[in-house]
Protein backbone atom coordinates (compact mmCIF):
# COMPACT_ATOMS: atom_id res chain seq x y z
CA UNK A 1 0.00 0.00 0.00
CA UNK A 2 1.17 3.52 -0.69
CA UNK A 3 1.48 5.91 2.23
CA UNK A 4 -1.31 8.50 2.40
CA UNK A 5 -0.80 12.01 1.07
CA UNK A 6 -0.64 14.27 4.12
CA UNK A 7 -2.86 17.27 3.47
CA UNK A 8 -5.14 19.29 5.75
CA UNK A 9 -7.86 18.93 3.08
CA UNK A 10 -7.63 15.33 1.82
CA UNK A 11 -10.03 13.33 -0.31
CA UNK A 12 -12.65 11.32 1.59
CA UNK A 13 -14.06 8.05 0.22
CA UNK A 14 -17.50 6.82 1.27
CA UNK A 15 -18.84 3.28 1.45
CA UNK A 16 -22.60 2.90 1.93
CA UNK A 17 -24.58 -0.03 3.31
CA UNK A 18 -28.18 -0.56 4.44
CA UNK A 19 -27.40 -3.07 7.19
CA UNK A 20 -25.72 -2.46 10.52
CA UNK A 21 -21.95 -2.82 9.98
CA UNK A 22 -20.22 -5.18 12.44
CA UNK A 23 -18.10 -2.34 13.87
CA UNK A 24 -21.29 -0.66 15.15
CA UNK A 25 -21.91 -3.73 17.31
CA UNK A 26 -18.37 -4.64 18.35
CA UNK A 27 -15.85 -1.93 19.22
CA UNK A 28 -13.48 -0.84 21.97
CA UNK A 29 -14.85 1.88 24.24
CA UNK A 30 -12.49 4.73 25.17
CA UNK A 31 -13.50 7.16 27.94
CA UNK A 32 -10.05 8.64 28.65
CA UNK A 33 -10.60 12.28 29.71
CA UNK A 34 -6.93 13.14 29.13
CA UNK A 35 -7.39 12.92 25.34
CA UNK A 36 -10.05 15.67 25.29
CA UNK A 37 -8.83 18.92 23.69
CA UNK A 38 -9.63 20.73 26.94
CA UNK A 39 -7.02 18.69 28.84
CA UNK A 40 -3.68 20.49 29.28
CA UNK A 41 -2.30 19.22 32.62
CA UNK A 42 0.27 16.89 31.10
CA UNK A 43 1.79 16.24 27.67
CA UNK A 44 3.29 12.87 28.50
CA UNK A 45 0.59 10.58 27.09
CA UNK A 46 1.02 8.39 24.01
CA UNK A 47 -1.24 6.19 21.92
CA UNK A 48 1.34 3.40 21.83
CA UNK A 49 -0.56 1.45 24.50
CA UNK A 50 -3.58 -0.87 24.26
CA UNK A 51 -5.82 -0.88 22.31
CA UNK A 52 -3.57 0.95 19.82
CA UNK A 53 -0.46 -1.18 20.41
CA UNK A 54 -1.87 -3.75 18.05
CA UNK A 55 -0.49 -4.87 14.72
CA UNK A 56 -3.92 -4.20 13.22
CA UNK A 57 -6.14 -1.14 13.58
CA UNK A 58 -9.02 -1.38 16.05
CA UNK A 59 -12.53 0.09 15.97
CA UNK A 60 -12.90 2.59 18.79
CA UNK A 61 -15.89 4.49 20.13
CA UNK A 62 -15.12 7.59 22.20
CA UNK A 63 -17.47 8.40 25.06
CA UNK A 64 -17.55 11.00 27.82
CA UNK A 65 -15.48 12.12 29.64
CA UNK A 66 -13.15 11.67 26.63
CA UNK A 67 -15.59 13.39 24.31
CA UNK A 68 -17.48 11.64 21.53
CA UNK A 69 -15.74 12.75 18.32
CA UNK A 70 -12.22 12.96 16.98
CA UNK A 71 -11.29 16.62 16.61
CA UNK A 72 -12.05 17.71 13.04
CA UNK A 73 -9.81 20.77 12.89
CA UNK A 74 -6.17 21.28 13.90
CA UNK A 75 -5.50 20.99 17.64
CA UNK A 76 -2.48 23.00 18.77
CA UNK A 77 0.48 20.98 20.04
CA UNK A 78 0.61 20.33 23.80
CA UNK A 79 -3.15 19.79 24.16
CA UNK A 80 -5.11 16.58 24.88
CA UNK A 81 -2.28 15.16 26.94
CA UNK A 82 0.38 15.05 24.26
CA UNK A 83 2.93 16.94 22.16
CA UNK A 84 1.86 15.85 18.64
CA UNK A 85 -1.92 16.13 18.31
CA UNK A 86 -3.99 13.98 15.95
CA UNK A 87 -7.12 15.38 14.26
CA UNK A 88 -9.44 14.03 11.56
CA UNK A 89 -8.91 15.94 8.31
CA UNK A 90 -11.58 14.18 6.23
CA UNK A 91 -15.34 14.56 6.06
CA UNK A 92 -17.66 12.85 8.50
CA UNK A 93 -20.16 10.42 6.93
CA UNK A 94 -23.72 11.75 7.13
CA UNK A 95 -25.92 8.80 6.11
CA UNK A 96 -26.39 6.13 8.78
CA UNK A 97 -24.16 3.04 8.38
CA UNK A 98 -21.85 4.90 5.97
CA UNK A 99 -18.10 4.52 6.41
CA UNK A 100 -15.73 7.30 5.37
CA UNK A 101 -12.04 6.66 4.71
CA UNK A 102 -9.62 9.58 4.91
CA UNK A 103 -6.70 10.68 7.09
CA UNK A 104 -5.81 11.86 10.56
CA UNK A 105 -3.24 14.65 10.50
CA UNK A 106 -0.68 14.99 13.26
CA UNK A 107 0.12 18.60 14.20
CA UNK A 108 3.79 19.01 15.09
CA UNK A 109 5.66 22.29 15.68
CA UNK A 110 4.06 24.71 13.19
CA UNK A 111 2.86 22.14 10.63
CA UNK A 112 -0.83 21.21 11.09
CA UNK A 113 -0.31 18.05 9.01
CA UNK A 114 3.36 17.12 9.48
CA UNK A 115 2.49 13.42 9.22
CA UNK A 116 -0.69 11.43 8.80
CA UNK A 117 -2.38 8.04 8.90
CA UNK A 118 -5.29 6.54 6.99
CA UNK A 119 -8.38 5.93 9.13
CA UNK A 120 -12.03 5.01 8.66
CA UNK A 121 -15.08 6.50 10.42
CA UNK A 122 -18.50 4.83 10.52
CA UNK A 123 -21.78 6.56 11.33
CA UNK A 124 -23.61 4.14 13.68
CA UNK A 125 -26.77 6.31 13.99
CA UNK A 126 -26.23 7.75 17.49
CA UNK A 127 -22.43 7.62 17.55
CA UNK A 128 -19.33 7.24 15.39
CA UNK A 129 -16.69 4.52 15.55
CA UNK A 130 -13.14 4.99 14.27
CA UNK A 131 -10.71 2.46 12.80
CA UNK A 132 -7.44 3.76 14.22
CA UNK A 133 -3.89 2.50 13.73
CA UNK A 134 -1.15 2.89 16.30
CA UNK A 135 0.54 6.28 15.71
CA UNK A 136 4.09 6.20 14.39
CA UNK A 137 5.81 7.11 17.65
CA UNK A 138 5.34 8.23 21.21
CA UNK A 139 3.85 11.63 21.95
CA UNK A 140 1.50 11.21 18.99
CA UNK A 141 -2.12 10.98 20.14
CA UNK A 142 -5.67 11.14 18.82
CA UNK A 143 -7.55 14.15 20.22
CA UNK A 144 -11.25 14.22 21.01
CA UNK A 145 -13.95 16.77 21.71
Amino acid sequence: TTPPQCSPSPATYFQYTTVTPPQCLSYTLNTDATRNIGYTSSINYCDDVAPFSNTTSVWIRFQEPAGTLLASSPVSPNYCGTVVTGWYAGQYPSPVFTTATSIVCFYYATNTCSSCATISVTNCLNFYVYLLPEPQSCNYRYCTL
